[in-house]
């Protein structure tokens, strides 16, 4: 059985067990003791993908120990360079870059995309930088309603869509 009591240490400032097992007043009690109601509150209902984590408060005010939760939301995915990376070299956008007559304006567009894409991949993102290439390169190719679609589903599944868009 649990007691609905604990005691607040005021020299140590810290909780301790009650000593009574029954929650029965403790006798001549060291006043350096505050007794404490625990008031445990219900766990909340978690949404998918969200956490909760147990938080446990004094009230010296209200002779409390208070027990309650923190809904924690899930962090925002982060951009998966690798994977949009490797699934734009098997795509049909890419496959159209890559047999578009050779220009200079192309292969500047397609080293600074890949020199950034490359960076972005070891850990050096820079998204302004990362931003200009997109639009370079999309610049030099005049992407089909297909090629949007397909980068718009790309950008998504590998969450670079937070960041980052198709269009200045």
């Amino acid at each position: 059985m649990s007691s609905n009591f604990a005691l607040w240490d005021s020299i140590e400032e810290k909780v301790i067990s009650y000593p009574r097992g029954d929650d029965e007043p403790v006798v001549a009690l060291d006043p350096r003791y505050q007794v404490l109601s625990i008031v445990r509150e219900p766990k909340p209902d978690v949404p998918e993908g969200w956490d909760v984590r147990q938080q446990w408060s004094v009230d010296l005010t209200a002779g409390e120990w208070r027990q309650d939760w923190e809904l924690i939301e899930p962090a925002p995915p982060t951009p998966d360079y690798v994977g949009f990376y490797a699934a734009l070299l098997d795509s049909a956008t890419y496959q159209a870059v890559i047999q578009m007559p050779a220009t200079a304006e192309l292969a500047r567009a397609l080293a600074v995309f890949v020199s950034t894409i490359q960076d972005a991949m070891a850990g050096r993102v820079n998204p302004g930088a990362m931003q200009g290439a997109i639009w370079l390169l999309l610049g030099q190719m005049s992407p089909t309603d297909d090629h949007v679609a397909e980068l718009t589903e790309l950008m998504a599944t590998y969450h670079l869509d937070l960041t980052y868009t198709l269009q200045p």
